[in-house]
């Protein structure tokens, strides 16, 4: 993701401007006149046409892709070994969520060479994580794992996909449409294979030239993606404007409201979730319950309302499963969550607090006790 650099100001936190595209543009790029944007919102609207039609793309930079075993970190063999096997009492969608980083790598290593290669087995592998996610919140307990604080990009896209679905899901969506929605999610960053891993990975305030680089990624991921065919081209579109925002603030083209395509809005909102509640190495993680905050309160004007509900009412901070830190120092398992109070969910007490040690195990509903709340994720073992 992109970084905000220091001697940039606004009313974010540096740690969350880190994950909100908040570039500051290079003197020499201008967002493109909005008449050239697509009004299109859902898959039944799409326009198969490129939104950089004229002197722009015939004068665009050739590609320059780079290594693949530095781009992909430490799943740069993902895609020369076969996705690792469940054991047999696996669920469906914690099995698809290791074939869909599989596949996302193979698709990356076709990037690498200017093209997507074959997307097949990715439909595959997210209309099994489709169905994971109908009946159970196994997967996103997998997507909101915290990990090494390297960039892992196959299986960041593939979360984003994940958190997409909850999302649209909360919009209200059919079921036979979050397959496409997660196709999309699957494949915002593809273009990010133009990106070095040092940059990636910098610690440091990124130069001028590096932060053009990144900012290049939406429109070389179009690229990429219309070697799909005429077919494929919406995906194209979702790359494209992933980090476009409602009120014109975004990037590449500066398009507002009904000129970005809904999926890459959900997916723009997904994107900033996984890159703020994982490390970088250039930033800690935020607790989830705290990037909830952030996205209902502090962005409002760059993600429309619409999009926020199916955030909030789709993608809990805490899902079933989790194990959290009350303020009582007690730690719990979320067995049921609450959408109207996404931070406020259900929780079965595991372990008593430190000063009076395991107590009976209880439930507890934090949206009728005000007394106890969440103060964060708890990783740790939890003591018999």
């Amino acid at each position: 993701m992109p970084r905000w650099s220091p001697e940039s100001s606004g009313a974010c936190d540096d740690r969350t401007r880190s994950a909100l595209g908040y570039l500051p543009a290079p003197g020499s790029i201008r967002p493109a006149d909005r008449g050239g944007g697509l009004a299109i919102t859902r898959l039944s609207d799409l326009v198969r046409r490129s939104p950089g039609e004229g002197e722009g793309d015939k004068k665009a930079a050739p590609i320059s892709f780079a290594r693949m075993d530095t781009l992909l970190g430490p799943s740069a063999q993902l895609a020369a070994e076969p996705p690792p096997r469940g054991e047999a009492a696996a669920p469906q969608g914690v099995v698809s969520y290791d074939l869909a980083q599989h596949e996302m790598a193979k698709v990356l290593e076709a990037a690498s060479r200017g093209e997507a290669g074959s997307v097949g087995g990715l439909r595959r592998a997210v209309a099994g994580m489709v169905q994971g996610l109908a009946t159970s919140d196994d997967l996103l307990v997998l997507a909101q794992a915290t990990g090494d604080t390297h960039l892992d990009l196959p299986r960041h896209m593939v979360n984003v996909a994940i958190f997409a679905m909850k999302i649209g899901r909360g919009i209200g969506y059919r079921e036979d449409e979050l397959p496409w929605l997660a196709l999309a999610a699957c494949l915002h960053d593809v273009g990010m294979v133009i990106v070095p891993r040092r940059v990636l990975e910098k610690r440091e305030p990124l130069t001028p030239d590096e932060m053009a680089v990144i900012r290049q990624h939406p429109e070389q991921g179009f690229r990429i993606l219309q070697t799909l065919g005429p077919e494929f081209e919406w995906l194209a579109n979702v790359a494209l404007q992933h980090h476009e925002r409602e009120d014109g603030s975004g990037y590449p083209r500066g398009l507002a409201g009904d000129q970005i395509h809904e999926y890459a809005k959900i997916v723009g909102v997904a994107d900033v979730y996984e890159a703020l509640c994982h490390h970088r190495p250039y930033r800690p993680m935020s607790a989830p319950m705290d990037v909830v905050r952030e996205l209902i309160s502090g962005e409002r004007r760059r993600f429309p309302d619409r999009i926020l509900k199916g955030f909030i009412r789709g993608l809990s901070a805490f899902p079933v499963g989790s194990q959290v830190r009350l303020n009582s120092m007690e730690v719990g398992r979320v067995v049921a969550t609450n959408p109207a109070l996404p931070l406020r969910p259900v929780v079965e007490i595991l372990q008593g607090s430190e000063e009076g040690g395991s107590g009976p195990s209880r439930r507890v509903d934090l949206a009728t006790n005000t007394l106890l709340y969440i103060v964060g994720s708890y990783s740790g073992k939890v003591a018999a």
